[in-house]
């Protein structure tokens, strides 16, 4: 203003509200800084200077050097993970496959797949227990044992009844929904952080909303079974 302290009548408007012309202070400091003898015009803009060279480097502005240097140092090790994965391999014929150059949602994706085998083994492990009973009295009637011998025995105490009722009904069900609600919660974590610097990107952005909406419903109604 022209009543300013440093006010310059041959500066236009836009060139008073340019960024290089501003400098934030507290209130005190703002009072401080009035006495324009010890604060100078130089003074303020080395004060400036010297504060944003603090925060220059942020995790919102790229280190071009550190970016470049990270880039080849994980291009050269996926290359040696493809490497040894295929041509190097110890037992090549029965190699995991490590896709070295996967993306993160083929990584979940195939999370998400052999999780669902998991289920499936476990389904199967499940309905073979249901039927040991079944079995071992079919076996114990080609022998022409009566099974009803065993029924003096407490259910508690029969190794065929029940078996593994706590891992198949509590258990397992709920280290999978544990893993279903971690393996999302990452998933959101990296498209998160993606998107800061990736904010054009609309399939990523449709992929986090998506996630979102499903995680508060896990985060409002998952329960343990107990």
């Amino acid at each position: 203003m022209p009543n300013g302290e440093r006010y310059n009548p041959d500066h236009t408007d836009e060139e008073r509200r340019a960024y290089n012309n501003l400098v934030l202070f507290c209130y005190p400091h703002h009072i401080e800084t009035n006495d324009v003898l010890t604060f100078t015009v130089n003074k303020l803009k080395d004060i400036k200077v010297q504060h944003e060279a603090i925060f220059e480097k942020t995790d919102y502005k790229i280190d071009e050097a550190a970016l470049f240097k990270i880039m080849e140092e994980m291009g050269s090790y996926w290359a040696k993970i493809e490497r040894l994965n295929t041509l190097e391999h110890s037992m090549a014929d029965l190699a995991f496959d490590i896709n070295a150059q996967g993306s993160l949602s083929e990584i979940v994706k195939s999370c998400h797949e052999n999780i669902a085998y998991i289920t499936d083994f476990h389904k199967a492990f499940h309905e073979s227990d249901e039927r040991l009973e079944k079995d071992f009295n079919e076996l114990l009637a080609k022998k022409g044992i009566d099974p009803k011998i065993f029924d003096d025995i407490p259910y508690y105490e029969n190794p065929f009844q029940i078996r593994n009722w706590e891992l198949h009904n509590l258990g397992i069900p709920n280290r999978m929904q544990r893993l279903n609600i971690d393996l999302m919660h990452m998933e959101i974590k990296y498209w998160e952080e993606y998107l800061k610097t990736n904010s054009k990107d609309k399939q990523a952005r449709t992929r986090l909303d998506h996630l979102k909406g499903i995680f508060a419903d896990l985060a409002q109604h998952a329960t343990v079974i107990d």
